[in-house]
């Protein structure tokens, strides 16, 4: 992720820099440095910059403003001007510019060594960098390696994640078309831009990043009113940030008690996520304490009850469907889903309710089960539930 401005600042005020105009800009976010001096050199940015110039490419063809105006347009963090041999004074132009903008613009005597400056900077952001990466890991590790404690709990304290506080862990899965994953180098640009968003937003003890096809997110020490803002936060930004083809699935697991826990929030919000993802629920339905029956069943620890539930009930249904390339489970979901009216299901499907009839008591025949009994549809709705959660 990307440091705020004014900190990089900070670490090289002993320099002789001396900000110009812009001063409202200081929040602005920088991801690394890069020497501009002229206009085809600007097509190398990528936006987030430090920009330096010694004005050695300026000309009749271009101004100090043209080069100013530039490095604006090209989402520039801010320059910095190298009064020297080249650029001997700055327009009155170039301040308004740079205060009308709220555009950072500094200024560096020639006597300074604009290389130190740079390297000063650079390792800044490298460290930055570096501690993210850090972060990073240790949560993949509290999530995929709980046990082995010794592979997160220091790293993460020595980090700023206090053993003893609460988190919650977001999941959020970002497609781009049907049954189409964002590809990795997107990902990578979406989780970026998270943590630019969210710095902007000054939030803090927060760590985004990716793992195969999913963001996660983990927050750590946030009470309610936090967590309240932080998800209006982050609708927004899946709302004007994401591209047209491309739709969002966000789940938030229940709120641990220390970070030996994340785990548990991580694996609640996946199964959040893949029921909003399979149209099971409703997308508003994003926390686990809203997912009513649901967070019994996501509440089982051993998957393994899990599975062996699922192929007693519901896997031998669906296997014949393969196997035959029938609609018995279908016909069976949206028979429990209406309470078991032959009619409704008839209607729904536009089926006879004579075909529907035979594929009920066909699929009763299949599973071994009465599906006239209470006890046998409950079991098949449970059956239908994990199916949803874990396919």
């Amino acid at each position: 992720m990307a440091i705020e401005l004014s900190r990089l600042i900070e670490k090289v005020s002993h320099k002789d820099i001396t900000l110009l105009a812009g001063e409202k800009g200081m929040n602005n976010f920088v991801s690394w440095v890069h020497m501009v001096e002229s206009a085809e050199a600007s097509t190398f940015l990528e936006g987030g910059e430090i920009a330096f110039t010694t004005g050695i490419g300026l000309n009749s063809n271009l101004s100090l403003l043209d080069l100013i105006q530039i490095l604006y347009e090209n989402h520039v963090a801010a320059a910095v001007l190298n009064i020297g041999p080249f650029i001997e004074s700055i327009p009155q132009e170039v301040y308004d510019f740079g205060d009308k903008h709220d555009f950072p613009i500094f200024s560096v005597p020639w006597k300074t060594h604009i290389a130190e400056i740079i390297q000063i900077i650079s390792y800044a952001i490298t460290k930055s960098d570096q501690k993210d990466l850090e972060i990073a890991a240790a949560f993949k590790n509290s999530i995929f390696f709980p046990k082995q404690e010794e592979l997160y709990v220091i790293q993460l304290s020595q980090l700023g994640f206090q053993v003893n506080w609460n988190y919650h862990v977001c999941a959020l899965k970002i497609m781009s078309g049907p049954g189409s994953v964002s590809p990795y180098n997107r990902l990578e640009e979406i989780c970026a831009s998270l943590g630019d968003y969210f710095q902007h937003r000054r939030y803090e003890n927060y760590a985004v990043f990716h793992n195969e096809n999913q963001i996660v997110l983990v927050l750590g020490d946030y009470d309610k009113t936090m967590l309240d803002r932080f998800i209006r936060d982050l609708n927004n930004y899946t709302g004007t940030y994401l591209r047209k083809n491309e739709e969002s699935f966000l789940g938030i697991g229940k709120c641990t008690k220390s970070i030996r826990c994340v785990k548990k929030s991580y694996d609640q919000a996946i199964a959040i996520q893949r029921l909003q993802e399979h149209h099971k629920v409703d997308k508003s339905l994003i926390s686990y304490d809203n997912m009513g029956i649901y967070k019994l069943l996501m509440g089982i620890e051993d998957k393994e009850i899990i599975v062996e539930y699922y192929k007693a009930t519901l896997l031998p249904l669906l296997e014949y469907d393969d196997k035959n390339e029938s609609d018995l489970a279908l016909v069976l979901r949206n028979y429990l889903k209406h309470d078991g009216s032959v009619k409704a299901t008839a209607d729904e499907l536009f089926l006879h309710r004579n075909t529907v009839n035979y594929k009920i008591g066909k699929a009763g025949e299949v599973m071994g089960m009465d599906l006239s009994t209470m006890e046998a549809r409950l079991q098949i709705s449970l059956g239908f539930m994990l199916h949803d959660m874990i396919s």
